[in-house]
């Protein structure tokens, strides 16, 4: 049996070694004097972000912070690109240090020089959207959309992918019967890399099917150049500007055609308050080989968080070809109602 004495000790040392694992934390240093302890999430944009227990999750400016802390490895990327995986520990007014080990020697790092701490994994992100349009009365049809969008983002390339579907079907005017009165399709891919860290140069690629407007395929393909002009959390936007070829097939008698265009586009994505996010499209394809074809197409909506993953999702689609089909008009008009998931 264990003696009185013994017990007492194994008790009051698991109560310190409890004391000692709770007093551990992540400390930042500011260069007013000031010190906050809690956890080290990550740092982008200038602003790290630290749960303070006292305060909860909150962002730090990173030019206030001197030195800092962490109790577990974190990652930093530096401005080069360079990774560091490491503990870092307090250092001299605006550096950090790592913590180093028996095999690797402990570096100083410059918090000037750090791009990222905890960057977020290289992955795909985006959105699998789906709708429907059931009308009655007058009509009686039955409508169904889905789409998906898609991003991979890296420090030095970005791939865009998108594609959608959608059909209508109509009941014949005896009743008895449905036949398909809409069908569209299309399939997007965009390659950008980066030369700089806002400038890009792309290729792209994209294919449409529109049975409403009589468009067998219409297939874009081209080069150029963006730049983005802020890419953060809460507001990304981007402008590209560069030559494509666009072929257009109809399924009419309408004949085909195929020209040289110019590309113009702008990509906003705006996060107007947690929850709710206004996004705005556009490309503008004027030809280079007659001043009155033009080609413009737009999506404009908004975003709204349902629950968990699911959002909510209305848009506006517009083309403008002013050269369609034969009987056919130049503008196309589509309001989108839809449930999506982000993955």
């Amino acid at each position: 049996m264990y003696s009185p004495f013994a017990l007492v000790c194994a008790l009051a040392l698991f109560g310190l070694s409890l004391l000692a694992n709770g007093a551990r934390a992540d400390e930042i240093q500011f260069t007013n004097g000031d010190k906050l302890t809690g956890k080290v999430v990550k740092m982008k944009d200038g602003k790290l972000g630290f749960d303070s227990k006292m305060a909860g999750t909150i962002a730090v400016n990173w030019a206030d912070v001197a030195t800092l802390s962490t109790d577990e490895a974190v990652t930093v990327q530096l401005d080069g690109g360079e990774i560091l995986v490491d503990k870092l520990v307090a250092g001299e007014a605006g550096t950090a240090k790592t913590a180093g080990s028996e095999s690797v020697t402990p570096q100083t790092i410059q918090l000037a020089n750090a791009a990222k701490l905890n960057p977020e994994p290289v992955e795909w992100r985006g959105a699998v959207i789906a709708g429907v349009d059931i009308r009655r009365g007058n009509t009686h049809e039955n409508g169904a959309n889905v789409a998906l969008d898609a991003v991979r983002r890296s420090e030095l390339d970005r791939i865009t992918f998108g594609a959608g579907y959608s059909a209508q079907e109509s009941m014949d005017e005896d009743e008895v019967g449905a036949h398909s009165s809409k069908r569209r399709m299309f399939g997007a891919l965009q390659y950008d890399y980066f030369f700089s860290k806002r400038l890009y140069g792309y290729g792209n690629s994209r294919g449409e099917k529109d049975g409403p407007a009589e468009l067998a395929l219409r297939f874009t393909a081209g080069v150029g150049a963006g730049y983005q002009w802020i890419e953060t959390d809460t507001l990304k936007y981007n402008t590209e500007a560069g030559l494509s070829w666009i072929s257009e097939n109809f399924t009419d008698d309408t004949p085909d055609n195929d020209y040289v265009a110019a590309r113009l586009a702008s990509n906003l994505d705006w996060v107007l308050y947690p929850g709710l996010t206004f996004f705005q499209y556009t490309r503008w394809y004027p030809s280079l080989e007659a001043l009155d074809d033009q080609l413009v197409d737009t999506a404009t909506g908004l975003r709204y968080k349902i629950w968990g993953n699911f959002f909510g999702e209305s848009k506006v689609l517009f083309v403008w070809d002013t050269t369609p089909a034969e009987g056919k008009r130049q503008e196309d008009l589509s309001y989108l109602l839809g449930v999506g998931y982000s993955f």
